[in-house]
């Protein structure tokens, strides 16, 4: 099953400072790229390291500051603090350009706590195994924009934690819980690797975390699909109202016929958000699904689409246009 909820926070949040600062009036200088920092392991850039790039920037920084990543593979922790804003992380593509850390436990290898960040063409891999928590990243800040990266692990790959978040073209590997939190993201066309071993337990996809009905967290997965091996759910609640619809996307065998599980929350299975809206493929039969699976007819699937769910304030228009 996995870490329960309160374990869960506790074994990642002693490694990190946290300091959320939402809404914050940046604009970072509309869609200009005002400064280009490259990274090179080979001494072809300005630095070898990606963290000593980040440490460059001017804290409280408004202007977009892209950092090109030259292929390699990096290894080393990532972070980003809270006062280094409007920072673009761009390697040359998700499978050359690879940051891998994984020396212990619950230890993540990226964290991202500022408002706007953009990651573009890099993998994030936590390789410490099956036996724990393995986060291969940590995004934490109001309008970030993930565009063709990679999240490679196994339980906790990706902490999706607080936040609106755009993932578009990714790839995202693990076993149990491997997109969890309380953002506020949507995922288009991503790919969803589910690796758990069936010998040992199934394997969860998501675990959404939503305290009441007024929150606007949650997650809505768009086209792409899930394929893997071994055999998983879609997800299982990590508060009582839990908020997670797949529209129009793939779902292979390797979807569960259940779909959901309540996990910790059992008696608030109909605050739950959990639908399927015109999904295909060979797991996407509702018929063996959890009674209290929303209705495509119980929702109104127009509150979900981009502009609505997390773009209404047009912070998707203000990026700079190569990465739209």
């Amino acid at each position: 099953m996995g870490f329960p909820p309160q374990q869960k926070i506790f074994h990642l949040i002693i490694f990190f400072g946290y300091c959320f600062c939402l809404g914050r009036a940046i604009d970072c200088g509309g869609n200009h790229v005002t400064n280009i920092i490259v990274v090179d392991q080979q001494g072809r850039g300005a630095f070898k390291m990606i963290q000593h790039a980040i440490d460059s920037i001017v804290n409280n920084n408004n202007q977009w500051v892209k950092i090109h990543i030259n292929p390699g593979k990096y290894v080393e922790n990532i972070y980003i603090p809270n006062d280094k804003p409007c920072i673009i992380l761009e390697g040359s593509d998700r499978i050359t350009t690879i940051v891998s850390h994984g020396d212990r436990q619950a230890t993540t290898t990226f964290v991202s706590n500022p408002p706007n960040v953009i990651l573009s063409g890099i993998t994030f891999e936590n390789t410490f195994g099956s036996d724990g928590a393995a986060v291969a990243a940590t995004i934490s800040g109001d309008k970030s924009a993930i565009f063709n990266c990679g999240f490679l692990g196994y339980q906790d790959t990706l902490w999706d934690r607080t936040g609106r978040h755009y993932f578009k073209n990714c790839y995202i590997q693990g076993d149990v819980d491997f997109i969890f939190g309380e953002a506020q993201s949507f995922y288009e066309d991503c790919v969803i690797n589910a690796t758990q071993d069936i010998s040992k337990f199934s394997g969860y996809i998501t675990a959404q975390f939503r305290n009441s009905s007024n929150e606007p967290s949650g997650f809505v997965f768009r086209g792409g699909r899930i394929d893997g091996i071994g055999k998983v759910n879609l997800g299982r609640a990590w508060g009582p109202y839990s908020r997670v619809i797949f529209w129009e996307t793939y779902l292979s065998s390797v979807v569960l016929p259940q779909g959901w599980d309540a996990w910790d929350y059992k008696g608030h299975e109909n605050n739950f958000v959990y639908a399927e809206v015109d999904c295909t493929g060979p797991g996407s039969n509702t018929k063996g699904r959890v009674p209290w699976e929303k209705k495509p007819n119980e929702i109104n699937i127009n509150d979900y689409s981009l502009s609505s769910f997390i773009n209404e304030d047009g912070w998707l228009n203000n990026i700079p246009n190569i990465f739209l």
